[in-house]
């Protein structure tokens, strides 16, 4: 079940999308989208690999396995592959999706001696 996590949890500073970028290291291993909606809309996030979503301001309601979840600004939360409805608060709200790019590792050839 994924779980609700407050920003001051994992950092001293205010949330940024600079201070969301410096907790995923080296950077070239992820790849960050920003988005900002419009209040009262119903968004749609899709991902065929597991991610997390950032607030960083405003709220929103998240529909995770039929069950809704309210983020608000500087809470985040890790999500696994799939299809989740986000309705967004009066405010609106703006958002980073942080999508780990780095290859798995490969587990070298067993050498026959």
């Amino acid at each position: 079940m994924s779980q609700v996590q407050s920003w001051s949890d994992i950092s001293d500073v205010s949330i940024s999308e600079v201070g969301v970028r410096q907790q995923h290291r080296p950077s070239e291993n992820y790849k960050f989208y920003s988005n900002t909606y419009e209040a009262n809309q119903s968004i749609t996030i899709k991902a065929s690999h597991g991610f997390r979503v950032y607030v960083l301001t405003g709220s929103c309601a998240l529909n995770v396995n039929g069950q809704v979840l309210e983020l608000e600004a500087e809470q985040f939360i890790q999500l696994k592959d799939g299809a989740y409805t986000c309705d967004t608060g009066s405010e609106g709200v703006s958002i980073v999706k942080v999508f780990n790019a780095a290859k798995p590792a490969v587990k070298p050839a067993a050498v026959k001696k």
